[in-house]
């Protein structure tokens, strides 16, 4: 089923018609559109564009009728056949009109008073899509005529065939747009909803902080709560920051599209800055890894406890600062941590290693554990944004986005990490399993 034309399609067919009565002389002219040029058996018939206008609100009338051969049509009428008949029995007519007396010699003046009709279809990739009807008094059409006009059938045959595909295409725009603002607006009540209980969460570990006496064991671990609330209300705001571009962003200007420029009162321009949530830039500043590392080590702290899982941590003390973005490698060392502890059983092991290189002026964070470890098809792609290999089939809850997002960090931030297995434990212990080890290296700050 076609699409109503478009007001520019519309515009260009009767710009044709001008051209028709203007160039070649036509005393009338119209064009007709097929409702399904796809369909089988019948279709319907249209009018799209009639001259003279007057003679369109006269159905039937004599100028305008088609020919027997293809079925008499006004601005009203409809002729319901399979487009194969339609132009077959348009071709016939063309034949016919070619060994007509008009076309081999002068009129009579019963002919003179009746135009000379030319039915031409609208044929593209094999389907028509409409018809043109012109005629003219007192004139045959001519060969050369005959088959400018025929180029014409096709050029809005084809202008036809881009007009319904720039609709299709736009109203397949409009469906994804209206789908983006029900999704934007479910993922902010989602996140508003999510907010309440952190807030929660936050307050009763800063009541419980106030009551827990510092000697008290469990003051790392009420510590560790606040931490870990601080930190999601952090990417809370970076969430908003990514979702918060209003309605006005669910409808881009064409103007801007077309100039690839963002104007200074698009949303996206009002963005506040980048974070490496976003996609943005990070900020790269001197950091020291003890005090990255230990807070995400006391983040877990209850889950090692809960799962009797050993933990064992290495860190030097009085390194040098590394050159990094602190927020981005706390989430770094965050995931690494969760899937130690994730894929690792009960009553496994954990290490945690922190060394420098003092002649390549680097340090190297290296989180290794006894669990399942990772086969070798699946350690060449383990970065992969959403690959999970053989854990994809496992009950292990996952979205394989946690290394691809580690790796594009570490990357911005000058170093690499890398992924082995079995595990290198440190002091060349043997694991019961075959474990995993992921090291992160990064370069030292230097002004």
């Amino acid at each position: 089923m076609l699409m109503p034309a478009s007001s520019e399609f519309i515009t260009l067919c009767r710009t044709q018609v001008a051209l028709l009565i203007d160039g070649f002389g036509a005393s009338l002219s119209a064009i007709y559109l097929t409702e399904d040029p796809t369909a089988e058996n019948e279709t319907a018939l249209v009018p799209l564009v009639i001259f003279p206008e007057e003679n369109s609100q006269r159905s039937g009338s004599a100028p305008l009728a088609l020919p027997r051969a293809v079925g008499d049509l006004s601005a009203r009428s409809q002729d319901k056949r399979s487009p194969r008949t339609l132009r077959a029995a348009a071709r016939r007519k063309l034949s016919g009109l070619k060994r007509s007396p008009a076309s081999t010699g002068q009129l009579t003046r019963s002919q003179e008073r009746e135009p000379t009709r030319l039915v031409l279809p609208l044929i593209h990739e094999n389907m028509m899509w409409g018809l043109l009807v012109v005629g003219r008094e007192e004139r045959r059409w001519l060969k050369r005529e005959q088959a400018q006009l025929e180029q014409i059938a096709h050029t809005l045959a084809i202008a036809c065939v881009l007009d319904q595909r720039s609709q299709w295409l736009a109203q397949g725009h409009d469906l994804r747009m209206l789908q983006q603002a029900q999704q934007h607006t479910a993922l902010s009540t989602l996140l508003h909803q999510f907010r309440n209980p952190l807030t929660t969460l936050r307050t009763l570990g800063k009541l419980l902080l106030k009551r827990l006496q510092p000697e008290d064991a469990n003051r790392a671990l009420a510590e560790s709560l606040v931490g870990e609330s601080d930190r999601l209300e952090s990417l809370l705001r970076q969430f908003d920051d990514a979702i918060d571009l209003g309605d006005a962003a669910l409808e881009p200007d064409l103007e801007s599209l077309e100039s690839k420029e963002i104007p200074p009162s698009s949303p996206l321009a009002l963005m506040p800055g980048p974070n490496w949530l976003t996609g943005g830039a990070l900020t790269l500043q001197p950091c020291w890894l003890g005090d990255i590392l230990l807070p995400s080590i006391h983040a877990i702290a209850g889950r090692v406890d809960e799962r009797d899982v050993r933990l064992h941590v290495t860190i030097p003390d009085e390194l040098p600062p590394i050159k990094a973005d602190a927020a981005a490698l706390r989430e770094v060392f965050g995931n690494l941590l969760d899937n130690a502890l994730k894929y690792s059983p009960a009553g496994a092991e954990i290490w945690v290693d922190l060394e420098r290189d003092a002649d390549r002026l680097i340090q190297r964070v290296s989180i290794s554990d006894s669990g399942c470890g990772i086969p070798a098809g699946d350690l060449e792609r383990i970065f992969e944004r959403s690959y999970r290999g053989v854990q994809a089939q496992t009950a292990i809850p996952g979205t394989g986005l946690g290394l691809a997002i580690a790796r594009d960090l570490i990357a911005q931030m000058g170093g690499k990490i890398q992924a082995f297995s079995p595990a290198i434990v440190p002091g060349g212990l043997e694991t019961a399993n075959s474990g995993s080890t992921f090291i992160v290296q990064l370069p030292e700050y230097s002004e």
